[in-house]
């Protein structure tokens, strides 16, 4: 990452990892890449396949 001004895509604090991630609600779903803090990562990490619910959208590591 070349920007000094990257940021997590949840919180203000510096991106760990950037890391491939399934967003859905209901049947909607996005695949998306996202740059993660290491807090967000274990968070989404933790929910594992149930998603982490987010502003009423769930997020999970993986788009399989």
């Amino acid at each position: 990452m070349t920007n000094a001004l990257a940021r997590c895509e949840f919180c203000t604090a510096r991106p760990r990892e950037e890391v491939a991630i399934l967003r859905w609600v209901d049947d909607d779903r996005e695949r998306l890449t996202l740059w993660l803090c290491g807090r967000h990562l274990e968070r989404i990490r933790k929910a594992g396949d149930l998603g982490w619910p987010h502003r009423g959208k769930l997020h999970k590591i993986g788009w399989w």
